[in-house]
C-alpha cells in the first residue's frame, strides 16, 4: 500500500518572483500589500462613520443652544417692550410736569408784574402760548405790565389782539404770547 500512494504536489520552496505568472505575482502582492491597504481603507471608513455621529451629535446640541437661546430672546422682548413702555411714560410725565412748571412760573410772572390796579378776567394756556384778557384803571399801568413783559423774555411773539377803553374810563385788552421754552429750560 505504501507504493500505491500518490504524491501530492504541494511545493513549500518559494519560487523566486520572476518565475511566477503575472496572475500570481497580483495575487502574492495583494495577498502581502493588500491587506495593509484594506485595513487601512478600514480604519479611514471607521473614523469617518464615527465622525458623522459626532458632527450629527453637535449638530443636534447647536439647533438645542439656537431654540434655548432663541426663547431667551423672545422671554426679553417682553422685557424691552415694558422697558420702552415705561420709558414712554416717563418722557410724557416729565413733559406734563415740565408744562405744569412752566404754566406756574408764567402765573407767578404776572402776579409779580401785574400792578394793583390790574385784574385779569381770563387766563388760558395751550401747549406754549398763553392767552389773557385783563383790565387796567389806565393806559399807564397797562404800558407798564406790557413794558414788563417784553423786557422778561419769558413771553415772546407778544401780539395785542384787542384794546378798547370802556364807558367807565377803564382800558380792556386781550394778550397772545408764545412761551419761550429756552428761557425757562435755561433757568432751570
Amino acid at each position: 500500500m505504501p507504493a500505491n500512494r500518490k504524491k501530492s504536489g504541494i511545493n513549500l520552496i518559494i519560487k523566486p518572483e520572476e518565475q511566477l505568472s503575472i496572475s500570481s505575482q497580483f495575487l502574492n502582492w495583494a495577498l502581502t500589500y493588500g491587506r495593509y491597504i484594506i485595513i487601512i481603507i478600514q480604519i479611514v471608513v471607521l473614523s469617518v462613520f464615527f465622525m458623522r455621529f459626532k458632527i450629527d451629535r453637535d449638530r443636534t446640541d447647536l439647533k438645542e443652544g439656537v431654540v434655548q437661546k432663541k426663547a431667551l430672546v423672545e422671554s426679553i422682548i417682553d422685557v424691552e417692550n415694558e422697558i420702552k413702555r415705561v420709558q414712554k411714560r416717563l418722557s410724557d410725565i416729565k413733559l406734563i410736569t415740565s408744562n405744569q412748571d412752566i404754566y406756574l412760573r408764567v402765573i407767578k410772572f404776572l402776579e409779580k408784574n401785574t400792578p394793583v390796579d390790574t385784574s385779569f378776567a381770563l387766563l388760558s394756556f395751550s401747549k406754549n402760548t398763553v392767552k389773557f384778557v385783563a383790565i387796567s384803571e389806565n393806559l399807564k399801568t397797562f404800558n407798564f405790565l406790557l413794558k414788563r413783559i417784553q423786557d422778561d423774555k419769558l413771553l415772546t411773539d407778544i401780539q395785542l389782539e384787542d384794546l378798547k377803553r370802556r364807558s367807565d374810563g377803564r382800558v380792556e385788552f386781550r394778550l397772545q404770547a408764545t412761551i419761550n421754552l429756552s428761557s425757562y429750560e435755561s433757568s432751570l
